[in-house]
C-alpha cells in the first residue's frame, strides 16, 4: 500500500511456521506490527488485506532511507516467507526469467524483459515476444492507465 506518508507491505505465506494458522493460539507472531508507524499500519485496517493473516510486515515512511522490518525472532530453520515471496522484485532481469521459467514454467525472453527492467517504453512487439496469444491492443490499453 503507498500513502503520502510512505508505504506498506504485508505479506502471507502459508507455509511459514510464523503463519497465525501454524499456532496453537492463532495469533500474529510477536513482533510482525510492533514497530510499524500507526500512520502506516491503519493502511491495512482495510478487511480486505486480511491484517490477521500474516507472515512479515516491511515499511517505509517517505523520510526513511531504508526500508523497516519488525524485531522479529524468527526460530531457527523458519522462514517469513518474504524471501520467496518478494525475492523476484529486487532482482536482475536474469533472476526475473529464470523465477518466471521455474515457478511458472513461462519461456521469457531475457532481452526484452531486460528492457523493461530499464525502463524502456513497452512496444507492440515487446508484448508480442512476451506473449503472442494476448490482444496486444488491449495490453496498451491498460499500460496507458498506469
Amino acid at each position: 500500500m503507498f500513502s503520502p506518508e510512505g508505504s506498506i507491505i504485508k505479506g502471507f505465506d502459508h507455509e511459514s511456521g510464523l503463519s497465525p494458522y501454524a499456532q496453537d493460539e492463532h495469533k500474529v507472531w510477536q513482533g510482525i506490527y510492533d514497530d510499524v508507524p500507526k500512520e502506516l499500519l491503519s493502511l491495512l485496517d482495510d478487511e480486505a488485506f486480511e491484517k490477521d493473516d500474516v507472515t512479515f510486515c516491511i515499511w517505509r515512511k517517505n523520510s526513511d532511507r531504508n526500508w523497516n522490518k519488525g524485531n522479529v525472532e524468527i526460530p531457527k530453520g523458519a522462514s517469513d516467507g518474504s524471501d520467496f515471496l518478494l525475492g523476484c522484485i529486487f532482482h536482475t532481469p536474469e533472476d526475473f526469467v529464470e523465477f518466471a521459467s521455474d515457478y511458472f514454467d513461462l519461456p521469457l525472453s531475457l532481452e526484452v524483459v531486460a528492457k523493461i527492467y530499464d525502463d524502456l517504453p513497452i512496444t507492440e512487439e515487446m508484448i508480442h515476444i512476451l506473449n503472442s496469444s494476448c490482444d496486444v491492443k488491449e495490453v496498451l490499453q491498460e499500460l496507458a492507465l498506469l
